[in-house]
């Protein structure tokens, strides 16, 4: 799988985003370019693994995870996946993550001014104790 993120729709051009350094974690994504709010920017792409006893388990001993569950059965194994997969975690995210039929699409809550992290809430981790937050939200929970 590439970095390329997989377009919004059939036809429609490549959301202007890219991967850079980020402050919150490591890697992260960025508009590069002002972005309208309330529009799906794309999908997250991986491999749909079962859900089986003690998945959630493994992956919480990993120090970073990519991991999006989409039914009761399955998710989605994104380490290997598209750009996307480095939207990092913000108690104020400024994108949304919708699971429809399988597939993890990548929405905007609000317009995004270019050069702008973009972040989704993680909700919870598989990690026993949690992860401690980096966002820097004046909201931050302090731990995910």
């Amino acid at each position: 799988m590439s970095d390329t993120p997989r377009a919004a729709a059939a036809g429609s051009p490549v959301p202007a985003i890219a991967v850079r350094r980020s402050k919150v974690n490591g890697r992260g994504l960025f508009a590069t370019a002002d972005l309208h709010g309330r529009r799906k920017l794309g999908e997250l792409s991986g491999e749909l693994v079962k859900l089986l006893p003690g998945t959630w388990e493994r992956f919480g001993r990993s120090p970073k995870i990519y991991l999006v569950q989409v039914s009761h059965r399955y998710a989605l194994e994104c380490s290997r996946g598209n750009a996307f997969k480095y939207l990092n975690h913000s108690c104020e995210p400024n994108c949304y993550l919708r699971v429809y039929r399988r597939r993890v699409e990548v929405y905007s809550r609000r317009d995004i001014a270019r050069g702008t992290e973009l972040t989704v809430d993680y909700g919870q981790t598989p990690h026993r104790q949690g992860m401690r937050c980096r966002c820097g939200s004046a909201r931050c929970r302090g731990v995910i």
